[in-house]
């Protein structure tokens, strides 16, 4: 989903007037659909090989799993990412990014620095080679799983001034953008 999002935030600042007037209504519920359909078929294909004890075959489709994550999920994430950051960069000086850019690029840059590392690591497993400890590795992947409400609450509690407020609104300024 980090990959669909980032795409589509990315093509609504590249080419605002054809996100806004020509892009279907459906678009993202599909896309986001098809992708959790490939997600739920490639983890159920994954799942039932290893659950029949079938070594070999197993790890071949954990291999291909991640071969799926780095290849097909991660660059476009990155790369429209990166779009973004520098269009926000490059943008007007008068105005400030919008707060939802804000929370998409840090909730990427986060994913990358505190998720992949167990990706990364569980891919190096299958060939009995690992960079780091296991508690290393789960650690961040706890630190991702739970950083994301804290992006949220700061980024909307953020205004010229940075002062805290309920999580409730913080919530809402971001989303409502």
């Amino acid at each position: 989903l980090l990959t669909a999002i980032s795409i589509e935030r990315c093509v609504s600042i590249i080419c605002p007037l054809w996100y806004r007037c020509r892009r279907p209504q459906c678009l993202s519920a599909v896309v986001c659909a098809l992708l959790w359909a490939l997600s739920i078929t490639v983890i159920a294909a994954v799942t039932s090989l290893c659950l029949l004890h079938e070594d070999e075959h197993c790890q071949m489709a954990l291999i291909s799993m991640y071969i799926l994550n780095f290849l097909f999920f991660a660059p476009p994430m990155v790369i429209s990412n990166v779009i973004l950051f520098i269009k926000v960069l490059c943008g007007s000086k008068r105005r400030q990014p919008k707060r939802l850019y804000i929370v998409i690029f840090l909730t990427v840059l986060f994913f990358l620095i505190f998720g992949v590392p167990l990706s990364v690591w569980n891919f190096l497993q299958q060939f009995s080679y690992s960079l780091a400890p296991s508690q290393v590795v789960f650690l961040l992947a706890c630190v991702n799983s739970s950083i994301n409400p804290f992006i949220y609450f700061l980024v909307g509690s953020c205004r010229r001034h940075c002062s805290l407020v309920s999580l409730q609104v913080a919530f809402q300024r971001v989303f409502e953008e």
